[in-house]
């Protein structure tokens, strides 16, 4: 059995989380702590981009791999965590919202974090300019697989074509907000011209996951050293696989149910 990859799906880096967003957001020195145990396991880390790249080539991989990646692009990882990767010599790939540059993360209305702010397009050349690998993920943050055809696929393109617009170079990887997808939403991200895509699944990734729906581990405020070490360790979660869980299509016919709800309410 090849060796499991632990790809890691962080969100907010901050000591101070907002609104109900707190699970989804660990403090400067968890975070720091995280990146000291994949140091102290031996891991090496590496983009999404850097990854694919050698796995396409059949170029071997260390034999500990990890990658850490951001989702959404929230001001506080030029703050909190971009510094902390930095000192360490890690790099990371960091999922921008396009429509949401130097704006706030309004799709957190729900949970009352809906004034987050987002990073503004100084601070993301910026990043890029210090190496940080910036990705696409998508437009509004929306559900992709819930959205007409032609909606999704406007999110997914024009992300792509604004980000590289700001940054002057090329965008390759797309992350799914929510981690939402189909087939027909995986096939508009390859047609847009992305070359890889990442999921959730909470699964550990491998050289043979699909480069269009990699699978991730999403990191949580409850993630001490111990839970930590047991993600480094393949411990409670399983591999990722290549079709589409039965419960999966399941809970995609209740959200698209809930989105219809949620959209006749408003027209009503």
């Amino acid at each position: 059995m090849r060796p499991a990859i632990p790809i890691l799906l962080y969100h907010s880096v901050s000591d101070t989380p907002t609104g109900d967003f707190g699970p989804f957001t660990v403090s400067r020195s968890q975070f720091a702590a995280h990146l000291d145990r994949l140091l102290a396991h031996g891991f090496a880390t590496l983009t999404i981009g850097q990854l694919l790249a050698r796995v396409r080539a059949q170029e071997p991989l260390p034999e500990r791999t990890a990658v850490i990646t951001v989702d959404d692009g929230f001001a506080d990882f030029e703050v909190n965590a971009w510094p902390e990767l930095q000192q360490r010599g890690i790099n990371a790939t960091l999922y921008m919202t396009a429509g949401a540059i130097g704006g706030r993360a309004s799709w957190l209305a729900p949970l009352h974090a809906d004034q987050l702010p987002m990073l503004n397009q100084r601070q993301l050349v910026d990043l890029a300019a210090q190496g940080c690998e910036i990705g696409a993920h998508s437009m509004s943050h929306p559900q992709l697989d819930c959205l007409a055809g032609d909606q999704a696929a406007q999110e997914i393109r024009q992300c792509k074509e604004i980000l590289e617009y700001v940054l002057g170079q090329s965008v390759d990887s797309f992350a799914y907000p929510h981690g939402h997808h189909d087939r027909e939403v995986r096939q508009m991200v390859v047609d847009a011209g992305y070359s890889s895509a990442s999921a959730v699944k909470d699964a550990l990734s491998h050289v043979d996951d699909d480069h269009f729906a990699l699978a991730r581990i999403t990191v949580k405020s409850t993630f001490d050293e111990t839970k930590f070490d047991q993600v480094l360790a393949g411990e409670g979660f399983p591999r990722a696989w290549r079709r589409e869980r039965l419960r999966t299509r399941g809970w995609r016919h209740v959200r698209r149910w809930q989105y219809r709800q949620r959209r006749s309410g408003k027209a009503a």
